[in-house]
C-alpha cells in the first residue's frame, strides 16, 4: 500500500446534484477511485445518462435517485433507498443547491427560504439520516460543497451567499459534534467553475481577463472534483473541520498587480 492512499475501494458514496457540473465531476472521480456512488438531481434524463457513464467508464456500480431535496420526505426517500441498494452510506457529498439571483434590497421570502432550504437544511438533515450508520461504523466522511460567495460577499447573490456561509460554518458544527463518532467533516469552497449554471457568468469575466482571481480564469470540474477525492480518502485522514477554497486565489488576489 502506498504511504498516501487515495483509494476509496469498498465505499459507496453519495452525492447530490450528481447529474451535472460539479457534482458529476466529483461522482465520476468517486468511481475512478474504486467506490460505489449513488447520484441524486430533480432530472431523471440526466441523472440516467450521467449513471450510464459513470459505469461504462469504471464498471462501478452508479445508482440514480431522482429527488426533490428541497422536500424532506423526499430526503428520506434518498436515504432509504441507496441504503437498501449500496448498503450504507460511507461518504455523503452535500453539493445540490439553488441560488435566487436578486439584491437583497428586493429578495422575497419565499426566494430566500427556498435557497436556504436546498442548500443547508437539506444537507443538514441528509446527514442527519446517515449519522446512525457512521456510528455504528465509527465511520464516516461529510464533505460540503460551500462557495467563496460563503467567505466574501458579492451584487446579487446575498441569499446564496449566505447559504453557503451556513453551510461552512455547519461543516464545522458537524465536525465539532461528530467526529467522536468517527466522523470527518470539511467543507469545499469552489471560486466560480465551468458549469451549465455558471456559463452566463464565465462568459461575462471571460471578456473582462478574469481580473478577479489570480489565475485568469475559472476552474474546470475536475479540479474541484480533485479536493474531494482527497477529503474522501485516507489521504485526507486529517482534514476535519475545516473550509477548503479553490479558486484560483480569488479570495487573496491583490487589490493592484506590479509588473515584476
Amino acid at each position: 500500500m502506498p504511504s498516501v492512499d487515495f483509494s476509496l475501494e469498498g465505499k459507496a458514496a453519495l452525492v447530490t446534484g450528481g447529474s451535472k457540473g460539479i457534482g458529476r465531476a466529483i461522482a465520476l472521480a468517486f468511481a475512478e477511485y474504486g467506490a460505489d456512488v449513488a447520484i441524486s438531481a430533480r432530472g431523471e434524463e440526466a441523472l440516467e445518462k450521467t449513471s450510464q457513464e459513470i459505469h461504462s467508464q469504471t464498471g462501478r456500480r452508479c445508482v440514480a435517485v431522482p429527488a426533490d431535496l428541497s422536500q424532506d420526505e423526499q430526503v428520506r426517500a434518498l436515504h432509504r433507498q441507496v441504503v437498501e441498494e449500496l448498503g450504507g452510506v460511507d461518504i455523503l457529498v452535500n453539493n445540490a443547491a439553488h441560488g435566487a439571483l436578486a439584491p437583497l434590497s428586493s429578495i422575497t421570502r419565499e426566494e430566500f427560504e427556498a435557497t436556504l432550504r436546498l442548500n443547508t437544511w437539506a444537507a443538514l438533515y441528509l446527514a442527519q439520516l446517515c449519522l446512525p450508520g457512521w456510528k455504528e461504523k465509527h465511520e464516516g466522511v461529510i464533505i460540503n460543497i460551500s462557495s467563496n460567495g460563503g467567505i466574501k460577499a458579492d451584487p446579487y447573490i446575498g441569499a446564496y451567499s449566505a447559504s453557503k456561509a451556513a453551510i461552512g460554518i455547519l461543516s464545522v458544527q458537524m465536525a465539532q459534534e461528530w467526529g467522536k463518532f468517527g466522523v470527518r467533516s470539511n467543507a469545499i469552497c469552489p471560486g466560480l467553475t465551468r458549469t451549465e449554471t455558471a456559463d452566463p457568468m464565465v462568459k461575462y469575466f471571460e471578456q473582462d481577463g478574469w481580473s478577479q482571481n489570480m489565475m485568469h480564469r475559472c476552474a474546470e470540474p475536475h479540479e474541484i472534483a480533485g479536493m474531494a477525492v482527497l477529503l474522501a480518502s485516507p489521504a485526507g485522514s486529517y482534514c476535519h473541520g475545516e473550509l477548503f477554497t479553490v479558486d484560483g486565489g480569488e479570495i487573496w488576489r491583490p487589490t493592484y498587480e506590479l509588473d515584476l
